[in-house]
C-alpha cells in the first residue's frame, strides 16, 4: 500500500529578530575569548 502525499508546510515560528535574540549584546563573549568568559570579567586600558 502507498502512502499518501503530503506537501510540506511552513509553520510561523516568530520574527528573526526574536528568535536570535536581536541585537542583544549578552553576558558572554564570541570565539575571539576562551569559552564562558564573561563580558564583565574583561578590562580595558
Amino acid at each position: 500500500m502507498k502512502k499518501e502525499y503530503a506537501a510540506p508546510g511552513i509553520e510561523d515560528i516568530g520574527s528573526l529578530s526574536e528568535l536570535t535574540l536581536g541585537q542583544s549584546s549578552g553576558s558572554r563573549l564570541d570565539a575571539d575569548f576562551a569559552a564562558g568568559t564573561i563580558f564583565g570579567d574583561l578590562t580595558f586600558s
